[in-house]
């Protein structure tokens, strides 16, 4: 059954991180593969608000507006007709609406834990403060904060050669993916948008800490690229498979 919903992105973070491989490779189900570069893969984590969330057809009023805060590994997976799907595998999500949080874990694989997801603004300074607290096993709880300067590049502090390569591979994926083993299928959550409208500017992040990385033992993990998305409609469809190449 496919299912299609619709909303609006009215905030959106992304962080990238680097980790070494070897400490995210036990995560994924057999089926799919870490996105690589120079011995490190890549956690995409997603601080963002969504604005009345529906099925497609009901008005914007009897949506759903939440914040949704979504720890994902950059992955793919290989399809039985030789080709490569890339996406994100869900490791943890927080929402600070209940009845999203157990609709969410109905309906997708994204681990979602109801929480409280506050944000502040330091108006003098353009600083942007979010906090994550009150989950039911504290393993979410995280703070940011965030300047609205774009930082210079420092190749020294990255893996990659330029920032241009960063952007190349660190791409944002509308796609989340996970494994059925016993249809031997690949499950596909597809977000649809109007490419042209979307776009990313560089923020510096002042601080942060997430718990999250100290649970999943993640001592090494380092940004890479932080951005934030401007406003932008969104359409989420649920229930497409594709044949995995097991």
């Amino acid at each position: 059954m496919i299912i299609t919903m619709v909303g609006r992105l009215d905030e959106c973070l992304l962080l990238a991180y680097r980790t070494p491989v070897h400490s995210v490779q036990p995560l994924l189900p057999a089926g799919l593969e870490l996105i690589e570069h120079e011995g490190f893969a890549f956690w995409n984590i997603v601080v963002s608000h969504i604005d009345s969330m529906r099925p497609q057809g009901v008005p914007a009023f009897m949506g759903i507006s939440y914040w949704h805060v979504a720890y994902r590994l950059y992955v793919r997976a290989k399809l039985a007709d030789g080709s490569w799907q890339e996406g994100l595998y869900f490791v943890r999500s927080d929402a600070d609406n209940f009845f999203m949080s157990l609709t969410g874990n109905l309906l997708t694989p994204f681990n979602f834990h109801y929480a409280t997801i506050l944000k502040s603004v330091i108006k003098t300074e353009g600083h942007q403060a979010f906090s994550v607290s009150n989950s039911a096993d504290a393993n979410g709880t995280a703070s940011l904060i965030i300047s609205p300067l774009s930082p210079p590049w420092d190749k020294s502090v990255s893996c990659f050669d330029s920032l241009e390569q960063a952007q190349h591979i660190l791409k944002y994926q509308p796609m989340g993916l996970s494994i059925d083993a016993k249809r031997r299928q690949l499950n596909l959550a597809q977000v649809f948008r109007d490419e042209s409208l979307w776009r990313e500017n560089r923020v510096t992040v002042e601080s942060a800490d997430w718990q999250f990385f100290r649970y999943m033992n993640q001592p090494e993990a380092t940004l890479e690229l932080a951005t934030q998305v401007d406003p932008i409609n969104y359409r989420w469809q649920l229930g497409r498979t594709l044949p995995l190449g097991l």
